[in-house]
């Protein structure tokens, strides 16, 4: 891949983040799949401002600007992401006020779901399973059947697409299945209003929700979630293992055996494996159903997946 040279105009103004700013990093090893070459400028924010001056100064340049949480539903292309990646891994505060939680973008939902429990707090719980960060969390609107991650939203403090910092209630946004409707806005923090329960009762519908997932979803092996949207009246799973493709395989990436929707990697894996095996399975989908599947997870700098993507 062809990359035009970050302007040292840029640069400059990069200097003033209290992060740290860095060439050609390994994405890979920050990606849930562990896929993916390196970002060409990666910047780790340390506060809101930080993010806000970030996007302000990747627009003003002409720059074009990612944001990496978790990247639990993100494919990387092999080659590497042109332009700035903005982590917000730092971004990790929790604070509570009375039954509120205000959590910033780079604490994992794990650890959330953990420290609500410990401090009796109820209603994360239904996120269990969800490996993303708040921030992407927020961003998909990430879920299981038991509840979304707008349910339990006050508020959201966000960085628009000008670089402006501002807090908008839940009701602001249209989120839907896995869309929050941010509009490219940045989360940088979310208020969750929780309720008080007795700690034991939220560890066993944790633990409740937890077997569930082992059960039927592929949570310890290396995957992005669901590949495809559920089509209208329908899951994508099922057509999927309907087609014949389940432990399909090509090269270290491979359908779960747990959830035809989830593609896992074995540690060899590739992108364009990984891009390959959605052409072969949506393929035979359309064969066998007459379903045409679109994809769920979100791609960067990755090609020859344009036919998959929704309007």
């Amino acid at each position: 891949m062809s990359l035009s040279p970050i302007p040292d105009a840029l640069r400059l103004a990069l200097t003033a983040v209290r992060g740290a700013v860095r060439d050609h990093v390994p994405l890979a090893p920050s990606s849930h799949l562990r896929i993916g070459g390196p970002a060409q400028c990666l910047v780790e924010a340390a506060t809101e401002q930080d993010v806000a001056w970030v996007v302000r100064a990747c627009r003003e340049h002409g720059v074009p600007l990612r944001v990496l949480g978790g990247a639990s539903n993100i494919l990387i292309a092999d080659e590497g992401v042109a332009g700035v990646v903005l982590s917000l891994e730092r971004l990790n505060r929790v604070v509570r006020d009375g039954t509120r939680l205000c959590a910033g973008a780079g604490v994992t939902v794990p650890s959330l779901i953990r420290l609500s429990r410990e401090q009796g707090l109820a209603g994360l719980e239904v996120l269990t399973g969800v490996p993303a960060q708040v921030g992407g969390a927020v961003a998909m609107n990430a879920g299981t059947r038991e509840g979304e991650t707008f349910d339990l939203l006050e508020s959201i403090l966000v960085v628009d697409r000008d670089g402006e910092l501002s807090e908008l209630r839940r009701d602001a946004f249209q989120a839907r299945y896995r869309d929050g409707g941010l509009a490219g806005r940045i989360v940088v923090s979310a208020t969750f209003e929780l309720r008080e329960d007795d700690p034991r009762a939220i560890r066993e519908r944790f633990e409740t929700y937890l077997r569930y997932r082992n059960a039927t979803q592929p949570i310890t092996e290396r995957s992005i979630g669901c590949v495809f949207r559920n089509p209208p009246g329908d899951a994508a799973g099922r057509l999927i293992e309907r087609a014949g493709c389940k432990l399909l395989r090509d090269g270290g990436i491979s359908v779960s055996g747990k959830h035809a929707n989830y593609f896992v990697n074995d540690g060899s894996g590739s992108s364009a494996e990984f891009v390959r095996l959605i052409h072969t399975v949506a393929g035979r989908v359309a064969d066998n159903s007459g379903v045409g599947l679109e994809l769920e997870i979100k791609t960067w700098d990755v090609r020859g997946l344009d036919e998959f993507m929704a309007p």
